[in-house]
């Protein structure tokens, strides 16, 4: 693993308890300086500490960050050290450092960060994807729309629960426009009310891998995916097309969630 401190060179070929006492000795002398790991694959993720909380963005393509997130909603933000200059990034994208840790764990061993911190897309600082080099781009998938039932996965329930807080909070707010298709977006979750009088929601679930799944459903529906009520779930799915070209059934096809 490649480490830099800001744009420095301060490592090769660092394994996880070295890179931990680099970290450790940085948290103890009160440095804002972030850092970025490069791991042999190209992937890099970047790491802000502030305030005894920490941010990570992860990528892994041009096209593909994603930024930490925790569990409660803020709209608050904190300026932050990035890898040339300041910038600005949500209050809610700081999570608990000990999850953290473990997160950049699984980093170095090229496990789930997900199983430690949640991620959503995005970055707060574009520039871990061109430097020291821009990464190179991921192959093409050639994928298809197809029909699915599919497992509501914790992940959905947590993301679906932050819509719901999300939509109470708002409700009756004539300030608040949720009438349209992207203007709630919460973890990996876009969409936006279809119908007002019927109170119907379109939403799209963006995953890791690229396949994007959206599903149609009243508001009573979210509340029971939020609460763990509903368990299944009909979509429309965008997925490889070689996995659509196989002999199972549509619905066979085990969700990736």
């Amino acid at each position: 693993m490649q480490v830099y401190r800001r744009k420095t060179l301060i490592g090769e070929n660092v394994d996880f308890v070295e890179f931990a006492k680099l970290y450790a000795d940085a948290v103890v002398t009160g440095s804002v300086d972030p850092f970025l790991l490069i791991r042999h694959d190209e992937s890099r993720l970047l790491i802000v500490t502030d305030d005894g909380s920490v941010m990570l963005c992860h990528a892994y393509s041009p096209c593909d960050c994603f930024i930490s997130y925790a569990s409660s909603y803020s709209d608050g933000t904190r300026e932050f050290v990035g890898l040339s200059g300041s910038y600005h990034a949500k209050d809610e994208c700081f999570v608990d450092p000990t999850f953290a840790i473990n997160a950049i764990h699984a980093f170095f061993e090229q496990a789930e960060m997900s199983d430690h911190v949640d991620f959503r897309r995005g970055s707060a600082d574009s520039e871990i994807t061109t430097f020291p080099k821009m990464i190179t781009a991921r192959q093409r998938v050639e994928r298809t729309v197809v029909e699915l039932r599919v497992q509501v996965s914790s992940e959905l329930q947590t993301d679906m629960r932050e819509v719901r807080e999300y939509l109470d909070e708002v409700a009756g707010d004539p300030d608040v426009n949720i009438d349209y298709d992207d203007a709630i977006q919460i973890g990996s979750l876009c969409g936006g009310r279809l119908n007002h009088r019927q109170d119907v929601y379109l939403f799209s679930y963006h995953h890791n891998n690229g396949d994007v799944w959206s599903f149609k459903a009243p508001r009573t529906v979210l509340d029971g995916i939020a609460d763990g009520t509903i368990d299944k779930l009909n979509v429309t799915a965008s997925i490889p097309q070689n996995v659509a070209n196989t002999s199972l059934n549509p619905s066979d096809v085990p969700p990736v969630w």
